[in-house]
């Protein structure tokens, strides 16, 4: 994993060596240029695969094609094997596979890559920028158009902040964050003049900046119709078990978080499968008072006891010490305090030397682990007129889930109401909260539509809901130490053998059923029989309400915004600490507010 930037069109080209120097965070191990007339390359390296200089990029093959990427390509054993009798290699990495790749297969390449990655190719022959990016957007790339030229990076700050460039905020998504909780939910972001390659897409880039249409190279897939056969629960294991295996791929060391959910147990316990028990590392945020999921850190560690674990104190009382560097890193506001415990892991890693961390991010996507899916699962069956079955889960589930029957019946009869209503609904209820800004937005709540609820509701999750900002908190907190976070549970091949089965085969009397019996033998049970849902710890509340300097950077930084509504702020502000209430909406005001105070003022 590295950053990477570019320019296409000579008139920016002086704009590059800037650019690098903005996120030499994410590459420690060396900063390199190449250019030429028209295009500029840079690379922030950070080794993980072949550590010798000879794989350091910009990386140039015999027919003079240059390439910067980001990421990791895990198949790349495979595909080198496959592609020496065609390109002579001369490293052991995985960026030369791509070059052999593009050079058999030109575009369709991306097609043959199981990773992520944000990749950046010069070909000299079609004097042409090959753009592409992995399938779920795990890697960053934004993009910024100016007059005959066309910037790329791997983070908004290099894009931003140059004298003869001007930046706008994005009012809508100010709007959308400040009063609906949305981040990263398409390919805008906070400054109009800054975008995001579209996730799963490549395009071309011309010497004038001119950027082609992008074009999908992979889709979504449609749920399938499998159901649970004699040997089902052994093929998710195995196929779990093969997803570990690419991940774990590295030749550096590499460790694990660890919350006590299902979802980072499992894959903990997957790597020390495969991995000596004594070289394995766990890092776990703890906190200072009885968190259910928290809790069930040391049964792991009961369970699996020759691992190094690493441990963080999330008491929040130095939250106001880092807050101002992460929301940098982000060049974004932050939702909540779980970012704040995931940056220190990545901090703690860093510390002790372990430069790559998997992480169970995409388990609750995939295998039905929020609450969402238990709603659109309950309301296909009713749109099926499948009664019986609807009955039998909702008995199930309220048992399991700890939701109760009415709830259940409610919400999924919610699901089956039309888009149109339930967004007024959904409008209506977010008016209060709408205040805080000086003007409103309308916004589109369900961007992803599909006749069955589940369909949609994965691809609202995947696209726009859950994935996008997880992922935009997992590479920033990690790049900001030099650290390398994998998400093998995002692995398209994964999710491609998962989503064959029929959608009520993960509710199947719990969430996340098939992942809890397929991996049976390798969890305590407390953690495979864990109900509900808890997320990571966060310290927020405590550190808003102990630090008096979360108050002051409010109250200083507020008042310099003109999009927030100063009188509605200060009421908040007021209200938030003589009741408490209002916490969520309190601190995502704060949060902007330092982001605009740290890349505006």
């Amino acid at each position: 994993m590295c950053g990477i930037v570019c320019v296409a069109g000579k008139t920016k080209l002086s704009l590059l060596p800037t650019m690098l120097q903005r996120i030499k965070h994410r590459g420690p191990d060396g900063n390199n240029i190449w250019q030429n007339e028209n295009y500029a390359l840079g690379h922030a390296r950070l080794s993980i695969i072949d550590l010798s200089t000879s794989a350091s990029q910009p990386m140039i093959d015999e027919n003079e094609n240059t390439l910067i990427f980001n990421g990791e390509i895990y198949n790349y054993i495979e595909l080198k094997q496959q592609l020496s009798s065609y390109y002579k290699f001369k490293t052991d990495s995985d960026t030369e596979v791509i070059l052999a790749a593009y050079q058999v297969w030109k575009e369709k390449c991306v097609e043959k890559f199981r990773g992520m990655f944000s990749i950046i190719l010069f070909d000299k022959k079609l004097n042409k920028l090959f753009v592409a990016r992995d399938r779920f957007g795990i890697k960053p790339l934004y993009y910024r158009k100016t007059k005959n030229a066309i910037l790329f990076s791997s983070e908004i700050k290099s894009l931003i902040k140059h004298q003869e460039l001007s930046d706008t905020l994005n009012e809508e998504k100010a709007f959308e964050f400040l009063v609906h909780r949305k981040l990263d939910a398409n390919t805008e972001t906070f400054y109009k003049e800054v975008k995001q390659i579209k996730q799963g897409c490549y395009t071309w880039v011309n010497e004038i900046g001119e950027l082609s249409d992008e074009i999908s190279y992979w889709n979504f897939p449609e749920l399938g119709t499998k159901t649970i056969a004699a040997n089902t629960y052994n093929e998710f294991y195995e196929k779990l078990n093969d997803t570990i295996k690419v991940h774990l791929r590295s030749d550096v060391p590499v460790g694990s978080f660890l919350s006590g959910g299902v979802d980072s147990s499992t894959v903990s316990a997957l790597c020390i499968q495969n991995t000596p028990p004594e070289k394995w590392h766990t890092f776990s945020a703890i906190l200072p008072y009885h968190h259910a999921e928290n809790a069930l850190i040391e049964e792991f560690h009961l369970h699996y006891k020759n691992i190094t674990k690493h441990h963080f104190n999330l008491s929040g009382e130095n939250f106001f010490d880092d807050v101002e560097k992460i929301i940098y890193h982000h060049d974004e506001p932050i939702l909540d305090g779980s970012m704040y415990a995931h940056y220190q892991l990545c901090k703690m890693a860093a510390q002790v030397g372990v430069k790559v961390v998997l992480s169970g991010s995409g388990g609750d996507e995939l295998f039905a682990g929020y609450k969402s899916y238990i709603d659109a699962g309950l309301a296909q069956k009713l749109k099926s007129f499948e009664f019986l079955q609807y009955f039998s889960m909702v008995n199930k589930l309220s048992v399991s889930s700890q939701n109760s029957k009415a709830s259940l019946i409610l919400k999924s009869i919610w699901e089956t109401l039309p888009l149109s209503l339930r967004s007024a609904i959904k409008k209506q209820q977010s008016t209060g909260d709408s205040h805080i800004a000086n003007k409103v937005f309308d916004v589109e709540f369900y961007p992803f539509k599909d006749n069955n609820p589940y369909q949609a509701n994965l691809l609202n999750n995947y696209y726009s809901w859950t994935v996008p900002p997880y992922l935009h908190y997992e590479d920033r907190n990690c790049m900001a130490h030099g650290v390398e976070v994998r998400v093998p549970l995002l692995d398209h091949e994964l999710v491609e053998f998962v989503l064959q089965y029929k959608y009520d085969t993960f509710l199947e009397g719990n969430t996340k059923s098939v992942l809890r019996e397929s991996v049976k033998n390798i969890l305590p049970d407390k953690i495979k029989n864990q109900k509900g849902k808890f997320g990571f710890p966060s310290p927020i509340d405590h550190a808003l309400q102990s630090d008096a300097r979360g108050k002051e950077m409010y109250f200083n930084y507020v008042k310099n915004i003109d999009f927030i509504n100063q009188k509605e702020a200060i009421n908040l502000a007021n209200d938030f600490y003589k009741t408490g209430n209002n916490l969520t909406l309190y601190w995502r005001t704060l949060s902007f507010a330092i982001w605009y105070n740290s890349f505006f003022k």
